[in-house]
């Protein structure tokens, strides 16, 4: 009974969504998975022609999560992918944020765009499962 209870508990915390948010005050309403993708990729600075900027989470598993559901990279991939626009003196991977450090960003700044697993303040734009 115990073991049943734990797997349905862990798996509950695995299947969990992800929410892609902004600033209340930002126009910006609708997402797609390839814009945030290209977005958190350095790939372009703005959506539906709105400059944002991005903001990853200091949080190692929910960095991961989101990067392994919404830009379909692992670590290893995406390490890979930054030495090399780092090397090529493209552009600098997104900076690396605390939530409250995020909330507080985003009360200065309506172009931050972060994730989080349930977000305390801002607009949610997408939810990946």
């Amino acid at each position: 009974m115990k073991t049943l209870l734990l797997t349905i508990l862990l798996s509950s915390f695995a299947f969990s969504n992800i929410s892609i948010y902004i600033s209340h005050k930002n126009k910006l309403s609708k997402v797609s998975n390839k814009q945030i993708a290209d977005l958190y990729l350095k790939k372009t600075d703005n959506i539906n022609g709105i400059k944002v900027t991005p903001i990853d989470s200091q949080d190692k598993k929910l960095f991961q999560e989101f990067y392994k559901k919404v830009v379909k990279k692992n670590p290893r991939q995406l390490h890979a992918y930054w030495i090399k626009q780092i090397y090529r003196g493209s552009t600098q991977p997104p900076r690396k944020l605390s939530p409250s450090a995020i909330k507080k960003a985003m009360k200065k700044n309506k172009a931050i765009i972060a994730y989080d697993k349930d977000p305390k303040t801002g607009h949610i734009l997408l939810t990946v499962k």
